[in-house]
């Protein structure tokens, strides 16, 4: 380390500032209607890793002025009341700056990726988050690379839903009586309105509620399907969903009509399939109660396919009232062996698809197509189209949206690599631009 008198680390300030808003200049007078699309992504994609090394480096001043105290030289009384005031901030930011800044003190491979804006400044204060947790915080830094890994790697949704997992799965005490407070505050209500309609309402504890929502998924999925079937009858493959005939909240409506409508007519015999993903070693402990805290270090899943978080308790009890099947997962999350239905699950390949696909995503089972989040309306197809020899095998299914499905037979391509992550290639077999 160089030391610095006064002055000169004073004059190092002010030339790495003026260098810094040199360049913010030459940004802002970028010409964009210049740039063709590919470099107009791109550019996005580099100025957000730009941003993300200045985050690290206003949450490192922040950090810094707390330790040195040095807000006491303005009367203020601590360094988030200082940093609001500097910024102008609104106080939830200034106290995340410092917060976050005392966290990675403890996470030095975090605070590296950060500064080299690898890791973006929203998975940061994500962990901030959970380190106030003082059942599971002091188990972060055991899970350092794993939480680096995955927040490298994963969109904000799915980080957070990865995080939040861990953290239930972490903190046993916590997941038990959170699962326990949201199933005893349940509710329900069908009320006549003043103009003659009705509202329906409804709270759930986590597994009533994902049972629920696997419902309302699959009917509303296929009144969905019905309205695209009415618009490329009348169009043709150059309808959009603006020429839908009902909005997604119609079609929402229409979907509980029609829970409501196969409900009365088979009372006492549906059944509602819910397909929960949990690995061997946390079901076996929910259920011996051999553990009082879970192993941090080790791969921990307990949802929903559809990536909603369940308490192991919970699913222990689904288990034991439910069927279950064998899944064969290889080291890369892809489901190489679905076994026969053992007094718990059902199966399919399409089962298996949606099994691999919400392996791979922490925010469970969405469209396969990189930049597109969509968890309703998918679709299983063929990535080799099966007219030109592809097999209806879980090898060669993709989950798509209807969106990217059909864009899928306008000469985009999808691929999959060995380890289960997908690249898509535009009709010229370029890549898409990769997320920073």
């Amino acid at each position: 380390m160089v030391l610095l008198d006064v002055g000169e680390a004073e004059s190092t300030v002010a030339g790495a500032l003026s260098a810094l808003a040199r360049a913010v200049d030459l940004l802002g007078a970028v010409d964009l209607d210049a740039l063709d699309a590919r470099s107009e992504m791109r550019l996005v994609r580099d100025v957000e890793v730009l941003r993300r090394r200045l985050d690290a480096v206003t949450d490192r001043l922040a950090g810094h002025l707390d330790r040195s105290q040095a807000y006491v030289v303005d009367g203020l009384v601590s360094a988030a009341v200082a940093v609001r005031h500097l910024g102008r901030l609104p106080h939830a930011e200034a106290r995340a700056r410092v917060q976050c800044a005392r966290v990675l003190r403890d996470l030095p491979a975090l605070a590296a990726a950060h500064q080299a804006g690898e890791v973006p400044t929203g998975h940061v204060r994500a962990v901030e988050r959970v380190a106030r947790n003082p059942r599971v915080g002091h188990l972060l830094p055991l899970v350092e690379d794993v939480l680096v890994e995955m927040a490298r790697s994963e969109g904000h949704e799915g980080f957070c839903r990865w995080l939040r997992e861990w953290e239930r799965l972490a903190d046993v005490d916590g997941t038990e009586q959170d699962a326990e407070t949201t199933h005893a505050r349940r509710s329900g209500s069908v009320v006549e309105n003043f103009d003659g309609g009705f509202s329906l309402t409804g709270g759930f504890g986590n597994l009533q509620g994902a049972a629920i929502a696997e419902t309302f998924e699959w009917f509303a999925r296929a009144e969905l399907l019905a309205d695209w079937t009415e618009a490329r009858a009348r169009l043709g493959d150059a309808a959009t969903d603006a020429d839908l005939p009902r909005s997604a909240a119609q079609r929402g409506a229409d979907a509980l009509a029609a829970i409501f409508a196969r409900a009365a007519s088979t009372v006492g015999r549906a059944v509602p399939l819910v397909n929960i993903v949990v690995d061997l070693h946390t079901f076996e402990t929910a259920l011996t109660g051999t553990e009082t805290v879970a192993d941090p270090t080790g791969p921990r899943l307990c949802r929903t396919v559809s990536g909603v978080p369940l308490a192991p308790s919970d699913v222990v009890a689904a288990a034991l009232a439910g069927q279950v099947r064998r899944v064969i997962i290889d080291a890369n999350s892809n489901v190489i062996d679905l076994g026969r239905r053992r007094r718990f699950f059902t199966g399919s390949a399409r089962q298996a698809a949606e099994l691999t696909n919400t392996l791979a995503h922490p925010d469970g089972l969405r469209c396969i197509w990189n930049g597109c989040h969509r968890q309703r309306g998918l679709q299983i197809d063929h990535t080799i189209d099966a007219s030109r020899g592809g097999p209806t095998d879980q090898a060669n299914a993709a989950v798509l949206c209807d969106t990217h499905n059909r864009l899928k037979n306008h000469g985009w391509h999808p691929t999959r690599a060995p380890d289960g992550t997908w690249t898509i290639h535009r009709p010229d077999r370029t890549p898409t631009t990769p997320p920073a």
